[in-house]
């Protein structure tokens, strides 16, 4: 009987074990459903404002949504914390010694901004909060202006842009605090400036452009104009092999200057309205290209080069049962001034792993010799060993070492965040009944990012918090799939 008795609790303790187990696995095994949010900011706010890395609250379309401490927001110039935006209000003009009480972008801010910011977050639903990843602020991400240069006012810096002949256009102004490309822009929300480090008021080619000026006329020379009518638009700047036999050399051009643009220029901006003092909108621009083929000559310093469009799959984490597709996919798009010159393609993380991870090798990438001359471009399929997710991508000119030039801009190099990111997606919809989780344990400058410099100051930042998780059993302590990701495995 005692053998019995010791027998029939042994087989109950043992189911009630496996039992456990079992559920344990199938709660780990449940994946947290991602979300994507797009819309305008209703509400912003810190958690809490003593914290230079604070996490914030964001209500978007009616959902509220928590923005973890250390996440850099990815702005249209730059990277910012939640708490850098609310020090930086466009009220304050400049950055204040604490947080103001609202961050100047939410529609329930008193006064509410004259034209609603939108954002663009993607996250993961954890233990029923949205937690977000990645957020970006803008005015309208897709929001652009073209059109051809009416009238310039260099002592302003303001353009007008519209139709040739027809009735007058929009005023235009770069956000611009440094003066690199025009005056000095002094009143502007320099949250939305433009990237001071890259050129992103550019040729189609990459090439730096300016508008005229007169407060410091030297920064925008006529000399890197042509005056030949057919050497208006497509020239090489600077002694030496041109770029092409259709683009002939203009040797009083200094390709250390930017070229200055002109009336009857065709250009697309990029920007947010403002109002002037008068109560009239215009556009404070943090980006603009120009339809001009401007290159430089063939082997000589310095040369330009630019990220048109960049993505990268993020692969994923398997869920037992739940059929997905995922995909470690990149892609780049981009120009050169120089075309003789191969270019290589790094994914980085800007203030944390500034050497990262060479895609196209040192050889790099070939330019294009034909009608697009300049233009480079390459996709590396999936693999099976994933890539680590990183936050930036950086095109270098091989064979030329990059350093500032007096203006501030550094040729040869951009750098840019990664435009867009490929989730895993369910295959048999009704399958798991919601979207698959964005593996952000994949994103390593996410889990362990160290040392990063913010704008406002230099500070260490943390793992995400909370982390907006996946679910993955594996996927949450060190040596997990993430961490193997992050740590070995991120070969081109």
């Amino acid at each position: 009987m005692k053998n019995t008795v010791t027998t029939t609790r042994f087989f109950q303790l043992f189911c009630m074990l496996l039992l456990c187990v079992l559920n344990m696995g199938a709660r780990a095994q449940t994946p947290n459903p991602s979300f994507v949010a797009i819309g305008h900011i209703e509400s912003f706010s810190l958690i809490t404002p003593s914290n230079p890395l604070t996490s914030a609250t964001m209500t978007v379309r009616g959902q509220t949504i928590t923005i973890p401490s250390s996440l850099l927001v990815v702005m249209p110039g730059q990277y910012l914390t939640a708490h850098d935006i609310f020090r930086w209000n466009l009220s304050a003009n400049a950055y204040a010694a604490t947080p103001l009480a609202q961050s100047g972008l939410a529609l329930r801010d008193v006064p509410a901004p004259a034209v609603p910011f939108e954002a663009d977050i993607i996250g993961n639903i954890v233990n029923g909060v949205y937690i977000a990843g990645v957020v970006r602020i803008s005015q309208g991400a897709l929001h652009v202006t073209a059109g051809f240069i009416q009238s310039m006012n260099p002592a302003t810096g303001d353009m007008t842009v519209g139709p040739l002949g027809g009735s007058a256009g929009v005023r235009v102004h770069l956000n611009d605090p440094k003066g690199i490309y025009g005056p000095p822009s002094t009143t502007l929300d320099a949250r939305f400036s433009l990237d001071p480090d890259n050129s992103p008021v550019h040729a189609k080619t990459g090439f730096p452009v300016c508008t005229p000026r007169t407060d410091d006329p030297a920064k925008c020379p006529a000399a890197n104009r042509p005056a030949d009518p057919a050497l208006r638009f497509r020239f090489t700047c600077g002694p030496g092999i041109p770029a092409s036999v259709d683009a002939p050399t203009v040797a009083s051009c200094n390709p250390s200057l930017p070229m200055p643009l002109a009336v009857g220029d065709y250009i697309t901006v990029v920007g947010m309205l403002a109002r002037d003092s008068a109560g009239q909108f215009f556009v404070s621009a943090h980006g603009l290209g120009a339809e001009l083929g401007v290159y430089t000559a063939q082997g000589v310093d310095p040369a330009y080069v630019f990220i048109e469009d960049a993505l990268q799959g993020t692969k994923g984490e398997i869920f037992a049962g739940i059929p997905q597709e995922e995909t470690t996919r990149f892609r780049i798009v981009g120009f050169t001034t120089d075309p003789s010159r191969n270019v290589e393609v790094s994914m980085v993380d800007s203030g944390l792993d500034e050497v990262g991870t060479s895609l196209s090798g040192p050889g790099g990438l070939f330019p294009s010799n034909l009608a697009q001359l300049g233009r480079f471009r390459n996709t590396w399929p999936s693999k099976d060993n994933a890539r680590a997710v990183r936050r930036d991508v950086r095109a270098k000119i091989v064979g030329l070492s990059p350093a500032k030039l007096p203006n501030g801009l550094t040729p040869g190099l951009y750098t840019a965040p990664i435009g867009e990111y490929i989730f895993p997606e369910n295959t048999r919809f009704g399958v798991g009944s919601f979207p698959i989780p964005v593996s952000f344990e994949n994103f390593c400058f996410l889990r362990t990012p160290g040392a990063a410099v913010t704008t406002v100051d230099a500070r260490v930042l943390t793992a995400l918090d909370p982390f907006p998780a996946s679910g993955h059993p594996v996927s949450q302590t060190a040596g997990s799939a993430g961490a193997r990701v992050c740590a070995t495995i991120d070969l081109p």
